[in-house]
């Protein structure tokens, strides 16, 4: 990306203009103002990318790629659309492309008889969740969620996320969010409670 040597470094709780004004503003070549978008989003991208592919490395590759895109083509956004849903939707078609593509990777190598390394996702969640049970118990409470039900869970419950933000992440509506972290909670409530009973009993 070009850099910028007008334009003074800010912050982003400093600049105040929409995320159309600042990717209005990276188009005409202010770098320092595609930054502030950058650092507005790129939490909540990583967050969503890493729930795609079970790895912070590659979600990480896969944000830079969607900023990448979103950069090259910023005269081509609509500014009269709200930015956060265009730049979402880019970020989850890069994850979901990148995991069919490690999908393939691994069946192949399968096939061939070598073993397939990979980072192992992160248990933190998990942890976090109940941290008056072991990990194990914990991930398998965890592994009891539909996949929805478990990302927003995630992302609400866990990391603190708004309804709004994990609405625009996931391209669903908030009412549907709030329904996945209700059914995520009364499962999980339900598989816990199990779990307490049978420590009680043996």
């Amino acid at each position: 990306m070009r850099q910028s040597r007008l334009a003074p470094r800010r912050r982003v709780n400093d600049d105040a203009r929409t995320d159309a004004a600042l990717l209005a503003a990276g188009a005409r070549g202010d770098d320092a103002a595609f930054a502030v978008l950058v650092r507005r989003y790129i939490r909540a991208a990583t967050l969503l990318a890493a729930q795609f592919l079970g790895n912070r490395n590659d979600a990480e590759d896969t944000v830079q790629d969607a900023f990448t895109i979103v950069y090259r083509n910023t005269h081509t956004f609509d500014a009269s659309r709200p930015f956060a849903p265009w730049f979402f939707a880019i970020v989850r078609r890069l994850a979901a492309n990148r995991r069919s593509r490690d999908m393939r990777r691994a069946r192949l190598l399968r096939l061939w008889g070598w073993a397939v390394s990979r980072e192992p996702a992160s248990s933190r969640a998990e942890v976090t969740i109940v941290a008056h049970l072991d990990a194990e118990a914990a991930k398998r409470a965890m592994e009891t969620l539909a996949p929805m039900q478990r990302a927003c869970f995630e992302l609400v419950a866990v990391r603190g996320l708004s309804t709004k933000e994990v609405a625009e992440m996931h391209g669903i509506s908030e009412s549907t969010v709030r329904q996945h972290v209700f059914r995520a909670r009364t499962a999980l409530r339900s598989v816990l409670n199990g779990n307490e009973r049978e420590r009680e009993q043996s």
